[in-house]
């Protein structure tokens, strides 16, 4: 279910969606929770936010089906790096989602929307620089070796 669709792998696909979508949900909760005016958001705000989650999961389940494919042709250490970096991302994701709905919740009370605010700062920037640890261990195991045995024209 999570190897591959039309012959491409899932993980090649949802991954993008995650690399773009959890950055994005994580800065539209912060300005969400911070800024009074906009946090009647909040409640579109973290149901993208556990959109994302949810992609996270998807991309999780697919990276380990590849790395199962993979190890069959390079061995069981393909992209180890990325793979428990990736393995936790979804943590990051859950992390915001929750801390999105403590501040839509703080916001409906009108009780403690600086802590949750901070909260979802803390979550946020978090998510982002995870997603980017990830992101670059990805790449890094797609494409590191492919660069440093070509030249550019």
């Amino acid at each position: 279910m999570f190897d591959t669709i039309t012959g491409l792998p899932v993980h090649a696909l949802v991954v993008h969606a995650v690399v773009v979508g959890l950055p994005l949900t994580a800065l539209l909760t912060l300005l969400a929770a911070a800024r009074p005016a906009w946090r009647s958001w909040l409640p579109v705000v973290v149901a993208a936010d556990a959109v994302v989650l949810l992609l996270c999961l998807v991309a999780r389940m697919s990276g380990q089906q590849l790395q199962a494919r993979l190890a069959q042709f390079a061995g069981p250490q393909v992209a180890s790096t990325h793979g428990r970096l990736g393995g936790w991302l979804w943590a990051f994701a859950a992390a915001l989602t929750l801390a999105g709905l403590l501040a839509w919740v703080a916001a409906r009370s009108r009780r403690g929307a600086l802590p949750a605010t901070f909260l979802v700062l803390v979550t946020a920037v978090a998510a982002i620089g995870w997603t980017v640890a990830v992101g670059d261990s990805g790449a890094r195991a797609v494409w590191e070796q492919t660069i440093d045995n070509t030249r550019a024209p």
